[in-house]
């Protein structure tokens, strides 16, 4: 699974949200840059950790073909397939139609369904490339997610600003116990 989008990715949770949201010395709130790349990599981590980016983003999966008609996506809410490809065994793709194919229950478990009339299902190749949407949009993600990233960040900026030596961050118990809480996992991968 990667990120393929090619324009810039909106955040979850501006700087102004987490500024209004954090006990931060009023020095430390004027250093928007630092302050930034804590928020963007806790979101991150969020959003990895629990298989719900916030914002929408194409990505990319590669899923090993099989007898299966339906695939359950690692990641959710899942709002546009965008594109399928078959591997030509020689590195390559060939791009296969989406008639035939849709995305069922994508807020909830969300699945591929190859129908026996999609034209792929004739192709040979090993692997299936699957482009898709992911992400909340318009819809406001579980508000665990974005009270894990302003825990996180504000962690990770304080430890980066600590004069004495600690050992390195590690996720605080609220931080771990709002992710578990929200975490997708899919309940089978292929039928």
């Amino acid at each position: 699974m990667r990120v393929i989008e090619t324009g810039p990715i909106l955040p979850g949770l501006d700087l102004a949200t987490f500024k209004s949201s954090v006990h931060i010395a009023a020095d430390d709130l004027d250093d928007d840059g630092a302050l930034t790349t804590a928020l963007e990599a806790a979101e991150s981590l969020v959003s990895i950790a629990t298989g719900r980016p916030l914002t929408p983003r194409a990505m990319e999966f590669t899923v090993t073909r099989g007898t299966w008609c339906r695939w359950w996506f690692p990641t959710l809410p899942v709002l546009d397939l965008l594109a399928l490809a078959i591997d030509d065994g020689a590195g390559g793709w060939t791009d296969q139609p989406l008639d035939g194919v849709w995305v069922q229950q994508q807020h909830d478990e969300p699945q591929l369904v190859l129908s026996s009339s999609w034209a792929g299902n004739s192709a040979g190749g090993d692997v299936l490339r699957v482009q898709a949407r992911v992400g909340y949009d318009g819809v406001n993600p579980a508000p665990q997610l974005k009270q894990a990233i302003i825990l996180i960040a504000k962690e990770w900026f304080e430890a980066g600003i600590a004069i004495e030596s600690e050992a390195p961050p590690r996720l605080s118990f609220g931080a771990h116990r709002l992710i578990k809480q929200v975490r997708y996992r899919r309940p089978i991968e292929v039928a």
